[in-house]
């Protein structure tokens, strides 16, 4: 069978596996009680919830759906504004593909059993080897999984009265696709949707295309951007959404690598440090085609606001399982935070102007 037809196949297939009248059928089964959401946010006194979750796929739109509920729920309990789920919140979707399941059993059993042999040259050859059915797979679900997730969450947020991050899904645009999350409102409505900037190699290789714009949303508690993963790896990104006026940033992970402390303090937690800002990540973990993703799911703030000193506000107790975190946020503090930072924002624009035209071939 031609990669064409496949990619065909499994995309009829997920529209039918994920319709929109089927999800909004059991929507209303649900008969979830919505919350009143004040419209009057206090900016110096709000609540924001990120997720950690497990990979686990399901073979009905439902079975995700209850997924997502349990953490809103949960979220709405904690009287939380704002709900932030992962990168690649999709994962559980490819098991409605037919003999996936089957498929992801032994590429995983293979993967768990090369982990401790050679384990840079085994992990990197067994990737090469899912590569081109992951290809197949990605552009496959694309369009399906968006439409599903994009009607998910817009019900969903309109339904429990919260704002939700939808975590990210595969974006197609012609043959092209992006890594890419959504943010909707508590009326159900999109407010927007930002691309992954900076790839690993891994969506290099499976040609996942790169975004090239920020962009920052204004909401009644602060304003924010959605960067992914790792984008926060660079201090540009950071940087940049100070420029454009941020308080907050989302972001969203899958770290496919063995959990690593010294690793993972590559990302958010620096930056939030260099550009006072607060930041909130979400993270997915587990066992999908092979791969292993580990990541702890934070919400963090500079030093000096918080009460160890350490710059967390709220940290997942381990790198894997499911774990809702939550915490209250404070533009107000985050303000005067950065009045008293003795030398933030300090600048060397002749040494900057060099740097970035040298760094990125700018004539």
């Amino acid at each position: 069978m031609s990669v064409v037809n496949m990619e065909f196949l499994i995309e009829k297939w997920l529209e039918r596996k994920i319709s929109l009248d089927r999800i909004e059928k059991y929507y209303q089964q649900l008969r979830i009680e919505r919350r009143k959401l004040s419209k009057d946010i206090n900016p110096e006194d709000f609540r924001v919830s990120c997720v950690q979750r497990q990979i686990y796929p399901v073979n009905s739109i439902e079975k995700y759906i209850d997924m997502l509920c349990g953490f809103m729920e949960q979220a709405v309990k904690d009287n939380s504004h704002l709900i932030i789920f992962p990168e690649y919140n999709f994962f559980d979707l490819f098991g409605l593909i037919p003999g996936f399941s089957c498929l992801n059993q032994i590429l995983n059993k293979k993967a768990i059993k090369n982990k401790d042999k050679e384990k840079d040259r085994e992990n990197e050859s067994h990737l090469k080897e899912n590569n081109h059915f992951l290809i197949t797979v990605f552009k496959g679900v694309a369009k399906p999984i968006e439409a599903g997730i994009k009607r998910i969450v817009s019900l969903l947020a309109k339904g429990y009265g919260i704002y939700i991050y939808s975590g990210s899904y595969i974006l197609k645009e012609k043959e092209a696709i992006y890594n890419a999350g959504s943010l909707f409102d508590p009326e159900g409505n999109l407010i927007g949707t930002q691309k992954k900037m900076h790839l690993t190699d891994f969506e290099v290789k499976l040609g996942i295309k790169r975004g090239n714009k920020m962009e920052a949303y204004s909401l009644p508690f602060g304003k924010l951007v959605c960067p992914l993963c790792m984008d926060a790896t660079y201090f540009e990104t950071f940087r940049i959404a100070r420029e454009i006026g941020a308080d907050m940033v989302i972001l969203p992970i899958a770290n496919l690598e063995e959990y690593n402390l010294w690793k993972a303090l590559r990302g958010i937690w620096p930056r939030v440090q260099e550009s006072y800002l607060y930041g909130l990540k979400s993270s997915l973990n587990g066992w999908i085609a092979g791969m292993h993703f580990t990541g702890k799911a934070g919400i963090f703030a500079p030093l000096s606001m918080t009460e160890k000193k350490d710059g967390v506000l709220s940290l997942s107790p381990s790198y894997e399982g499911n774990h809702l975190i939550t915490a209250n946020i404070n533009i107000k503090r985050l303000y005067e935070a950065r009045e008293k930072a003795e030398y933030h924002e300090d600048k060397n624009v002749e040494f900057e102007k060099e740097y970035i035209e040298k760094t990125y071939n700018i004539n």
